[in-house]
């Protein structure tokens, strides 16, 4: 039975309430308490570390000079894909008539510290991330030369609750880790962090751990062949 929003806060207060568990949540109380969980998954959205389990999103890239672009972004809404913001990235690929081409996830700022030239046209081998405050923006190097497919594989930010909304949108195994984060931080708004015990708090522990064990990855891009554009590397990229 998929619970409502509301249904999902008034158990979130329950945790450390002192009221009976058949009294109604004040309108103020729903308030808050949808600010705060709401605020807890943009906080897990940071690095995509608390987010559920990685998704594979597949969009079509076209050539610059026939109408496309070099990137492609990631939002809610008003974006080349609608997925949420990409929070983490765990691999990038393409596809051309049945050949895939892996690419390499680097961060803006490792790609502008190898080398910085006009954009070129040919088979892409960076997937450059650049992370934005409600978008992520994935730019291709060397820009497409033709219209591949292209693959991403990691979390994307989960979707603000509403208020007439339910918890659908959020997998099960993930209401657990955050009821407890929510309750948790409810009873120090509510002046009733002395309710949030020992046990309580060995709960919410466990549920962190087990969110975390989720990630099958380190999160942090990390570039162990230095510098890529030599050798190979250059002749590939058509330089």
């Amino acid at each position: 039975m998929v619970q409502t929003v509301k249904e999902f806060v008034t158990d979130c207060y329950q945790l450390t309430s002192a009221n009976s568990p058949f009294v109604t949540l004040p309108n103020g109380d729903f308030t808050k308490g949808l600010q705060i969980v709401n605020e807890l998954l943009g906080a897990f959205s940071g690095t995509g570390n608390m987010l559920t389990i990685s998704q594979e999103i597949s969009t079509p890239v076209n050539p610059p000079m026939s109408g496309g672009k070099s990137f492609v972004t990631f939002a809610a809404s008003g974006a080349d894909v609608n997925n949420g913001r990409l929070a983490n990235i765990e691999d990038a690929w393409l596809v051309l008539d049945g050949v895939t081409y892996p690419l390499i996830p680097v961060t803006d700022h490792s790609f502008d510290e190898q080398y910085k030239y006009d954009p070129l046209a040919g088979l892409p081998i960076y997937a450059i991330i650049v992370d934005q405050i409600n978008q992520t923006r994935l730019q291709l190097y060397p820009a497409p030369s033709q219209q591949y497919q292209l693959f991403v594989y990691g979390k994307f930010e989960l979707p603000l609750l509403t208020p007439a909304g339910t918890m659908a949108g959020i997998p099960t195994y993930y209401l657990r880790f955050l009821k407890l984060a929510a309750g948790r931080d409810i009873s120090f708004y509510k002046g009733r962090s002395n309710a949030w015990d020992e046990k309580l708090e060995n709960m919410y522990l466990q549920a962190y751990d087990d969110m975390q064990a989720a990630t099958n990855m380190n999160l942090n891009i990390n570039d162990p062949l230095g510098n890529q554009l030599n050798g190979a590397y250059r002749v590939r990229a058509g330089i």
